[in-house]
């Protein structure tokens, strides 16, 4: 129980020290992104592309991001292949099929419907995020739009191991209300929640005690959220993003831990 509490003031300390704007902007983060573009009426659609292609060096995460026409999810998509950046594993084309499929969403009613509706069913963020990817999957078959550019960005319908980083990332933006997080859909419980698992929060988690498994996938995920459970019941993924700089940042020395007694908390830098 002292382990807990040591491990619970070590984490609360971090989330306090990097749960401000001026943290977010200090370092590149694509949800600084999604705050220049608040006044979007689709405001959803264009938070969840900036999570998708969050993966692979921030910096480009963010140079690509500025770079989107994210006023196309106000029109009707046109041939202009040129209008919609490549990066990494998406195409062009590819970058418009993300838009196209956002705007069939915005036509249905909106992801947040889309989502809320699954998750209304059985109160499991996983399944309604599994709902969201079906529906993207689903439009691009029948669109003849499905290519491995694609299905990497939206989700593979068949992967049932995957930690689903970047939508529970989007979903942490979007249900929580902080000095960082959105907290648009304030219908979606924060401790229905699960953890953004990410390599830094993997390994963060692990040094941590928080996660006893080998592999970065949903049952790893799942675990740290239980474990983070204990420390926080109503919003176990505020320590999310403290996690995730400790580890971006390569701060930690010798944390205190679930598995050892409390040492000494060594900070490079803050």
């Amino acid at each position: 129980m002292q382990k807990e509490q040591s491990l619970k003031e070590f984490l609360d300390s971090q989330y306090n020290e990097f749960n401000n704007l001026v943290k977010l902007h200090d370092y590149p983060d694509p949800l600084s992104i999604v705050y220049k573009h608040l006044d979007s009426k689709h405001i959803d659609e264009l938070a969840l592309i900036c999570a998708l292609y969050a993966y692979g060096n921030v910096k480009l995460i963010l140079k690509n991001l500025s770079a989107m026409p994210f006023e196309m999810l106000d029109k009707n998509i046109d041939d202009d292949i040129e209008k919609f950046p490549y990066y990494r594993f998406q195409t062009r084309h590819d970058t418009r099929t993300c838009f196209l499929a956002l705007r069939h969403a915005i036509k249905c009613g909106g992801i947040r419907n889309i989502f809320m509706e699954s998750f209304h069913k059985n109160k499991n963020v996983i399944d309604a995020i599994y709902s969201l990817i079906n529906f993207f999957y689903t439009f691009m078959k029948e669109n003849n739009l499905l290519t491995n550019g694609s299905i990497f960005l939206f989700g593979n319908p068949l992967s049932k191991t995957s930690p689903l980083k970047r939508y529970n990332m989007f979903l942490r933006w979007m249900s929580r209300k902080d000095n960082i997080d959105l907290g648009l859909w304030s219908m979606l419980p924060r401790n229905a929640l699960v953890l953004p698992l990410d390599t830094h929060t993997f390994r963060i988690s692990s040094t941590l005690g928080l996660c006893t498994l080998k592999s970065a996938n949903i049952k790893a995920a799942m675990q740290i959220t239980s474990n983070l459970l204990k420390f926080d019941s109503e919003d176990p993924i505020k320590y999310d993003f403290a996690l995730y700089r400790i580890g971006q940042l390569n701060l930690l020395n010798s944390p205190p831990s679930l598995e050892s007694a409390p040492s000494h908390i060594s900070l490079t830098h803050l």
